[in-house]
């Protein structure tokens, strides 16, 4: 069966371009409403996978494939978790409480 390929609406692009300045052309990666299987993977503080970037069409360093790669032994039918690496006090004003369970856990994501 032929995976169906999503298209982010305008409205739903508008959303991510309102953080940035009317004289900036910014690239973003944001898979809230569009992406590949890579969008269901979660955050955890004691992750099974990590983020590399790759090189692939291009070896412009502003145009990477992100691909994720185990980093321990995985048994089919686990979660997949990554650490978002977010910068606790990074975003004024926004706090986001992590609740991955790990023992390891932060607390906190930004």
């Amino acid at each position: 069966k032929q995976a169906e390929v999503v298209i982010a609406s305008v409205e739903e692009r508008k959303k991510t371009r309102k953080y940035f300045g009317d004289d900036e052309l910014p690239y973003t990666i944001d898979a809230k409403s569009v992406g590949n299987i890579g969008r269901y993977l979660n955050h955890s503080c004691d992750p099974n996978v990590f983020v590399q970037n790759v090189f692939v069409d291009t070896h412009d360093l502003r145009f990477p494939w992100v691909a994720f790669f185990a980093n321990c032994y995985i048994p089919a039918g686990s979660e997949l978790t990554w650490d978002y690496q977010y910068e606790i006090g990074n975003v004024p004003n926004k706090h986001l409480t992590c609740h991955c369970g790990a023992d390891n856990c932060r607390g906190r994501l930004l």
